[in-house]
């Protein structure tokens, strides 16, 4: 399996507060892979670290599979927090300045804002742009020089729906000509609609990476279980059980496997001395489930 980004272990301490917490992420060539995490969850200065914006305290870093970051991070394009536009200019001069960058031509700078949709702006300044004409201008930018990988960091966040149809209609375009996508977003319903895996960050740690499939079958059912004793009522099921997946809240332990045999978590609760009140079978949406692994 060919990936475009591995790391391990990777940690990003200011002062005293640790923001990117033993990190170790790997994204598959061809993935949309879906960054979820609240806000201050250390997504941003995650991917600041992968595009060499700020240096890691620890870990290591692997893009293209090689260590030579400098030469691998020439095939990445990146949109981080807000794009840096010069708002007196038209998009197609500031095309041109970014392009001096990767030496492409005036047909390649208008064939990427064809793309895009800003082809016919004219002589319109940036500074008249709504929100998503800026975010569009944005990818168009991140796209010069034919990078392989796109790093988007929120490229939705403030846009109406209609801004938000037309940044998703170019990810997924772009992913079907090739192009491996790493975007972080707090909006889950929105993301969900093209990721094709998951990494879940709270508190800097990356909790947890699945696959859409993965997330569907995690979704699918659970078993909710009331326990008088929450803490030993986890250790005693994965002691017995230790492929199945637990997430408690207060006195409810809801309990995650293909299989659920109710009766057989009964017994064994029973039997361990767990008073059990309630024991039920649900089936849990996909915004249930990222809010459990993010933490409320």
């Amino acid at each position: 399996m060919e990936y475009v980004i591995k790391t391990n272990d990777l940690t990003k301490r200011y002062g005293d507060k640790t923001v990117v917490d033993r990190v170790s992420i790997s994204i598959k060539k061809g993935e949309i892979y879906g960054l979820i995490g609240k806000n201050g969850a250390g997504k941003t200065t995650l991917m600041k670290i992968l595009l060499g914006l700020t240096e890691p305290d620890s870990g290591e870093i692997t893009l293209f599979g090689t260590t030579s970051l400098g030469k691998a991070r020439k095939r990445i394009g990146a949109l981080v927090e807000t794009p840096s536009l010069y708002k007196n200019e038209t998009a197609l001069e500031n095309m041109r300045r970014f392009a001096i960058l990767s030496h492409t031509t005036d047909e390649g700078i208008r064939g990427l804002l064809r793309f895009v949709g800003l082809e016919n702006t004219g002589r319109k300044k940036v500074r008249e742009f709504s929100l998503g004409m800026r975010q569009r201008l944005g990818i168009a930018i991140a796209m010069l020089g034919g990078p392989e990988l796109l790093i988007l960091d929120e490229p939705v966040n403030g846009l109406d729906p209609e801004g938000i149809k037309e940044i998703r209609d170019v990810i997924l375009e772009l992913n079907a000509r090739g192009i491996t996508f790493l975007v972080s977003s707090h909006l889950l319903d929105e993301l969900g609609r093209i990721a094709t895996s998951w990494g879940i960050m709270s508190g800097g740690v990356l909790r947890e990476e699945l696959t859409a499939r993965e997330l569907d079958e995690r979704c699918r059912s659970a078993l909710k279980v009331t326990v008088d004793r929450p803490d030993d009522a986890e250790k005693l099921l994965l002691d017995r059980f230790p492929d199945i997946r637990i997430v408690k809240n207060g006195d409810t332990v809801r309990i995650f496997t293909s299989v659920l045999d109710p009766s057989e978590i009964n017994r064994v609760l029973v039997s361990g001395g767990i008073s059990v009140s309630e024991l039920t079978s649900e089936s849990m949406g996909h915004e249930s489930f990222f809010i459990e692994r993010m933490g409320k």
